[in-house]
């Protein structure tokens, strides 16, 4: 069944009004992450928008400096080519989980040392071709979008969280400090 914009416009409407800081907050960081996802600097955006979205406000969204209204909310979701609801819909427990981690960083020597694993082989392979595309051929660590580590999980046939946890088990997980 389709439901007509303006009345999705008004189901929201009460909803982003009275909607908590960290609710906001999410909607902030989602956004963010799409963005960053996609390859986009906040400039990119703002062409890709044909100026209908200016970068340094988008940046100010991003930052909790600038209120979103929902018309702004709803041409970010079309810019980024996804439904409304994946911006102001529930937070799952793996979008949570997801949001805390952003970046992850890993020792690309402790990974050369480990004996050899089906985990082994396949992260290698993964990181050698994201080396390749970066062009990054010298380094000894190497960060990883939350989407990468998903797509590694799913190529090990494993649960992100499990293979999360024999990242940090075999020391090849580095954590900013």
């Amino acid at each position: 069944m389709a439901v007509e914009i303006p009345t999705l416009i008004g189901a929201f409407t009460s909803t982003l009004a009275t909607m908590k800081c960290d609710q906001t907050d999410q909607i902030r960081a989602r956004i963010r992450e799409l963005r960053r996802a996609k390859g986009l600097t906040l400039l990119d955006c703002e062409v890709l928008s044909c100026g209908r979205i200016k970068a340094i406000v988008l940046g100010a969204y991003e930052r909790g400096e600038r209120a979103m209204s929902l018309k702004k909310v709803i041409e970010i979701a079309e810019l980024f080519d996804i439904a409304l609801i994946h911006l102001v819909g529930p937070v799952g427990p793996h979008e949570k989980a997801s949001m805390r981690v952003g970046r992850h960083i890993y020792d690309l020597r402790a990974l050369r040392n480990l004996a050899p694993s089906t985990e082994k082989s396949v992260l290698s392979r993964y990181l050698s071709r994201i080396a390749e595309q970066r062009g990054d051929w010298a380094g000894e660590v190497i960060s990883l979008r939350d989407d990468d580590v998903q797509a590694i999980a799913r190529l090990l046939d494993s649960e992100e969280i499990d293979f999360r946890r024999w990242v940090i088990e075999q020391e090849i997980s580095l954590v900013k400090r």
